[in-house]
């Protein structure tokens, strides 16, 4: 697959060309299930490099994510780079993501996504090292 890279246990994918919208989806969603077969922890999604299609609505966000959804489950976090002026200002397509159980949100830079799946990944390492640590008073 054009575009896909692996670092450790986070996937990279990086689509570059002109497509309609439906073509993104597919792209997007074959990436996806490769990272979830692959076993990977997380993924970056930049679609910074693709162009062609209009920005999606509501129902179109709707659609994509609950596609998504059903591929990723719960075994993997994304996190999405897209241009600013296709990020929804509420994130109602990460509302819906997370609201269905996926770990994933939206971000203008590749940086901030980086920063955010990081975080998380901090996050989650510590919880083990915090419940091993016994109340104050024993």
């Amino acid at each position: 697959m054009t575009g896909f890279e692996i670092v450790a246990t986070r996937g990279f994918y990086h689509p570059v060309g002109r497509v309609t919208f439906e073509q993104g989806v597919e792209l997007i969603t074959q990436a996806l299930l490769r990272a979830r077969a692959l076993g990977l922890d997380d993924i970056v999604v930049n679609i910074t490099g693709l162009s062609g299609f209009e920005i999606p609505g509501v129902f179109e966000r709707y659609d994509m994510i609950t596609k998504w959804v059903k591929c990723v489950r719960t075994f993997l976090r994304v996190a999405f780079v897209a241009q600013p002026a296709h990020i929804d200002s509420q994130k109602i397509g990460m509302l819906i993501a997370q609201n269905r159980g996926l770990s994933a949100d939206v971000f203008a830079s590749e940086a901030a996504a980086l920063a955010w799946l990081d975080a998380r990944l901090a996050r989650r390492d510590i919880r083990p090292m915090l419940a091993s640590i016994p109340p104050p008073g024993n």
